[in-house]
């Protein structure tokens, strides 16, 4: 393979770029909007500012649109990466950022393509974030995007249940997931989440978000501890 780098696609709007990932990897492009499409039903369920869901739909749909610049053959490879391909399939969050910056998307979506891959205990890439510096928007994207590539099947490995997906985000709260995020997944019964990977997230879809109070006593859980173990409320 003589050229690791696929060639820049530079296109405008979301449907366009989606359009241009369809072509190119649609397994990519399915995958972006099934993490959209669960990232926007917890917001919702959360009661988030709709500034910040349409930040999550819109980041989460984008968030590897950086991935038209990698080869195919890398993404789909069935074997170990080497440490070239690694590398370059490690860059996607950065080639993501530029492109989108370059479209005039917002910073809040800019952040979810660029930190999607930021884990809470630093050893995340592109930056190493300290997990405290994580924005929520990012960090309810990061966990569906992890829940989806668990329960889709890749190349290398079968598709985990959506259980055995759940249990295993559980076990890595705090470590490497925003616990906030991770027991809102938990919290999602499984005809929402099998309504979302078909497409039909709008048949569970609340009509109303829940007052302040209610998003408050659901999240109070977590901000007792916060000065003993930062990790409790932060994000991979």
């Amino acid at each position: 393979m003589s050229n690791l780098f696929a060639p820049n696609p530079l296109v405008g709007d979301v449907d366009t770029i989606l359009e241009a990932m369809e072509n190119r990897q649609p397994a990519v492009a399915s995958h972006c909007r099934r993490v959209s499409a669960y990232g926007v039903q917890l917001a919702v369920q959360y009661g988030l500012p709709d500034d910040m869901v349409e930040a999550i739909r819109v980041g989460g749909l984008l968030h590897d649109v950086g991935k038209l610049m990698v080869p195919t053959d890398i993404l789909s490879k069935p074997g170990r990466l080497t440490e070239q391909e690694w590398h370059a399939l490690q860059g996607h969050p950065e080639y993501g950022f530029d492109m989108a910056e370059q479209l005039g998307f917002e910073s809040a979506v800019l952040d979810i393509i660029l930190y999607h891959h930021e884990r809470n205990d630093s050893s995340g890439y592109p930056d190493g974030l300290d997990g405290r510096t994580i924005p929520w928007t990012v960090r309810i994207v990061s966990v569906m995007d992890a829940f989806d590539a668990l329960t889709s099947p890749r190349a290398y490995r079968a598709a985990l249940s959506v259980e055995a997906a759940q249990a295993l985000l559980a076990r890595e709260a705090a470590d490497r997931y925003c616990p906030w995020a991770v027991s809102g997944l938990m919290s999602m019964p499984k005809p929402v989440l099998d309504a979302v990977a078909h497409g039909e997230a709008d048949r569970y879809r609340p009509e109303t978000a829940p007052s302040a109070l209610v998003v408050e006593a659901a999240t109070a859980r977590w901000i007792p501890s916060y000065h003993e173990d930062p990790r409790i409320v932060t994000a991979w």
